[in-house]
C-alpha cells in the first residue's frame, strides 16, 4: 500500500485510501487521506464509491480519479501520469488499460463525467455490484466514453507491464521483485 501511495503522490492532487473499519494500515505519508468502508465486504465498487464520496465531500471536485488497488506494488508514476494525460486529452469518461486481454479496472482513470454512474451503480439494490458492471453500462450508453489502452501503448511507459502485476497469494509476495521496500 505504501508503494502504491508513493507512485500516486505527485501525480494526483490527493491520495485517498479506502480501508475496512479497524483495518491496520502501514505507515503512510501524512498527506494520504484514509476513509473507511461504509459497507464492509462489498467489494471494489463500494470502495471506489466511498473514495469518490470522500473526495467530493472534503475538497474541490476532482476532474479525474485514478482507481488503483493496493496490491500493485510495482505501479509506476509514469503509468499514473499517462492515464491522467490520456483522460484529459481524450475526453473519455474512463481510460482503461487492457493487459493480458483483461480490462485493468483497478489501475485506470475515470473522469468526473463517470462519477454519477459509479455512485448510482454502487448504491443500486442489485446483489452483485462490480466495477465491470459500471464499465459495461457506460459502454452500452456510449461506447466512445471508454478508451481502451493497448499493451503496446503501455509498454512504451512500463516495458514489463509491472504496474499491473498484483499480489493475490502469499507466493506472489515472495517473488524477488516484491521483497524490497
Amino acid at each position: 500500500l505504501a508503494r502504491v501511495c508513493r507512485a500516486l503522490t505527485g501525480e494526483v492532487g490527493r491520495v485517498i485510501v479506502v480501508a475496512a473499519k479497524g483495518q491496520p494500515l502501514p505507515p503512510l505519508d501524512d498527506t494520504v487521506e484514509v476513509t473507511r468502508d461504509t459497507e464492509p465486504d462489498c467489494g471494489p465498487l463500494a470502495a471506489i464509491r466511498d473514495g469518490i464520496a470522500h473526495a467530493l465531500a472534503t475538497g474541490p471536485r476532482p476532474a479525474i480519479a485514478v482507481l488503483c488497488s493496493c496490491d500493485v506494488p510495482e505501479l509506476s508514476s509514469g503509468v499514473v501520469r499517462f492515464l491522467i494525460e490520456t483522460a484529459r486529452a481524450s475526453g473519455a469518461s474512463w481510460v482503461m488499460p487492457i493487459v493480458g486481454g483483461h480490462p485493468q479496472i483497478l489501475v485506470s482513470a475515470v473522469t468526473a463525467s463517470a462519477f454519477g454512474r459509479i455512485m448510482a451503480e454502487a448504491t443500486s439494490p442489485q446483489e452483485r455490484k462490480s466495477p465491470r458492471a459500471v464499465l459495461d453500462a457506460i459502454r452500452a450508453e456510449d461506447s466512445t466514453r471508454v478508451l481502451f489502452l493497448s499493451e503496446s501503448e503501455l509498454v512504451a511507459i512500463d516495458p514489463g507491464l509491472a504496474s499491473f502485476a498484483d499480489i493475490d497469494t502469499p507466493e506472489d509476495l515472495e517473488k524477488p521483485r516484491f521483497s524490497t521496500a
